[in-house]
């Protein structure tokens, strides 16, 4: 933010702009920008129906609940694989997590449900991208079990059948260690709001770029499962893009 904001005061003005600029107050700090810098919320482009949204709070994925809710995650997202057509994204908190579940869902019959099924691995070359990617082009059977943040949740673009659902696992907060901490420390200091700051907001906005994947232009429809205990609260639940409609998640929904 120091060294943004020392390049900042050397311009006339400056524009930033993305869909996952929230809230403003931490904004603003992480970019450098003065207190004073205008924000402004536009509307989004696309109608809340093209998007349907649910939340599947009764799993708990915080690391000391994961092994015990991990039979129940695995189920859910079996209902959901089987009976969400199209090519779908599984984002995970971490390749542990990730794997783990991986485990159940195989021994459940994963790959007879959907035989077109990618994992991403730690330190995945080029290669290895580029053929989800290729992957996503040529079929609409595809299970891609990511990691959150990381390379397939911002920054790609898979508009129409390329991508038609998501799911999001946990709500993306950093892993806990001495780095995370000496940062939510410091930010306790500086703005008394270290838990915010160092996990909440970094987080959320991880889980906010992964739910863009889905719809990228007008005529993209598709579908959304965010699963978390914490979805069911408003400290959380506030930081979910406003211009969708977010629905309580039962295997009826589908």
């Amino acid at each position: 933010a120091r060294l943004l904001r020392e390049k900042q005061e050397l311009l006339h003005s400056l524009t930033a702009f993305s869909a996952t600029l929230s809230p403003p107050h931490w904004t603003r700090q992480a970019l450098g920008l003065a207190p004073t810098a205008v924000f402004r919320r536009e509307s989004s482009p696309f109608g809340r129906d093209q998007l349907d949204v649910f939340l599947a709070t009764a799993i708990d994925t915080r690391y000391q609940q994961r092994e015990r809710s991990l039979p129940a995650l695995a189920a859910t997202l079996l209902v959901w694989l089987r009976q969400e057509p199209g090519n779908c994204i599984v984002f995970f908190p971490s390749y542990r997590y990730l794997h783990d579940c991986l485990a159940l869902l195989l021994a459940q019959g994963l790959e007879m449900l959907r035989p077109c099924l990618w994992v991403q691995e730690r330190e995945q070359e080029d290669p290895g991208r580029d053929q989800l990617l290729q992957l996503l082009e040529e079929r609409r059977d595809v299970a891609a079990l990511c990691i959150l943040g990381g390379v397939f949740g911002e920054g790609i673009d898979l508009p129409g059948e390329r991508l038609s659902s998501v799911v999001i696992v946990g709500v993306g907060l950093p892993q806990f260690n001495r780095d995370t901490e000496q940062l939510r420390n410091w930010f306790q200091h500086r703005h008394g709001a270290g838990f915010e700051y160092a996990y909440l907001y970094p987080g959320m906005q991880k889980v906010d770029q992964a739910l863009g994947r889905v719809i990228r232009s007008s005529e993209d429809r598709g579908r959304a499962l965010l699963i978390d205990s914490r979805y069911g609260t408003r400290q959380y639940r506030d930081l979910l893009p406003p211009w969708w409609e977010y629905q309580p998640w039962t295997e009826t929904n589908l």
